[in-house]
Formats: structure tokens, C-alpha cells, sequence
């Protein structure tokens, strides 16, 4: 049975470094400290969320071309399981992931942030609770009332489409279901 979740994300003490700090292979272990708790926090993640929450918990706001090379290196040492989504690693927080989560405006999290289980959970969940099969249209409308957005862009509507090749979900025809 797939549940709706609140979203709550990794909460650090923001440390105002440089670019260069970081690079400098001092605080290596710190940040994978932040990259794991991060992950048993919000995971499922994928890598670009999990970099952004690692680079603002330093005052930063973006994730420039070397500190993505040196995050890349150091989430190497994270032990969990991570699956791959349009050439892009999502790490897995080891619990069951039977949910979805809508994100709330503090915790910044767009569309093309969410994996692809999270968006096949919510539709799981709209198609248990409505107990009939559906059209991709009639999908849409309630995963953006489920996910609390209020307009289908290209972004939302390239997650639907990539949420419904879940197994778990059966097309037939034009209508689907589980």
C-alpha cells in the first residue's frame, strides 16, 4: 500500500566556506557526513538535490565543475544502493520506499528533482484510491492535485510519462492501472 509522506529535508548548520575549502581534501569526511545523513533523510535523492543540499549547507548556491568532481569522488564512499535515471545517480536510503512526498515551497525540491518511484508511488496511490483504471489526462490532473502544484509544464508531465513505464503499472489501450 503506497502512502502519502510528508517532506522533511536534511536540516545542518550552515558553514560560510569557499569553493576552495572544500577543495582542499580537508573536510572530505565531513562532507561525506552530510552526503550520507542527507540521504537518510531525503532519499530517495538524486545526485543533483543531493549536491545542492551539500553546497548550501556550506553558503553556497551553486555547484560549480570542480566541487562536482570532488562530490562524485566522495559520494563514491556512501554504502547505499543507487539506481541510475537519464544518466543521473539516485541513492536510496535503504527503508522501504512505498511513498511519496510532496515538497513544500521551503524545501525546493522542482519536478525534475523527484525519482522516478516517488512519481510512480503517487500515481500507484491515485489508482488504489480511485479503484479503476485511469487515463494518462485524468493521471495528470491528480498528480498535480497529489503533488500540490498547480500547472503540468514540460518537467512535470516528462516525470508522469517516466513514472508510468513502472512495472508495477499496466497499460492497456489508452487506460491504466495496477
Amino acid at each position: 500500500m503506497v502512502t502519502k509522506k510528508e517532506y522533511i529535508p536534511a536540516d545542518f548548520e550552515v558553514r560560510l566556506l569557499s569553493p576552495e575549502d572544500l577543495l582542499s581534501r580537508a573536510l572530505d569526511d565531513e562532507i561525506v557526513g552530510r552526503m550520507r545523513k542527507t540521504v537518510e533523510t531525503e532519499g530517495p535523492i538524486r545526485e543533483s538535490l543531493l549536491f545542492k543540499r551539500i553546497i548550501n549547507s556550506y553558503g553556497m548556491e551553486k555547484v560549480g565543475s570542480r566541487l562536482i568532481v570532488l562530490f562524485r569522488e566522495l559520494s563514491g564512499r556512501l554504502e547505499f544502493e543507487r539506481t541510475v535515471e537519464n544518466g543521473e545517480n539516485v541513492y536510496h536510503s535503504g527503508v522501504p520506499e512505498d511513498y511519496f512526498r510532496p515538497t513544500p515551497d521551503s524545501a525546493m525540491r522542482y519536478s525534475y528533482q523527484i525519482p522516478y518511484i516517488e512519481g510512480a508511488n503517487c500515481i500507484i496511490y491515485i489508482l488504489q484510491r480511485e479503484g479503476k483504471s485511469l487515463y494518462r489526462k485524468e493521471i495528470a490532473k491528480l498528480f498535480l492535485s497529489e503533488m500540490e502544484w498547480s500547472r503540468e509544464g514540460a518537467q512535470v508531465r516528462n516525470l508522469i510519462d517516466a513514472s508510468l513505464r513502472d512495472p508495477r503499472i499496466t497499460r492497456r489501450g489508452a487506460r491504466y492501472s495496477i
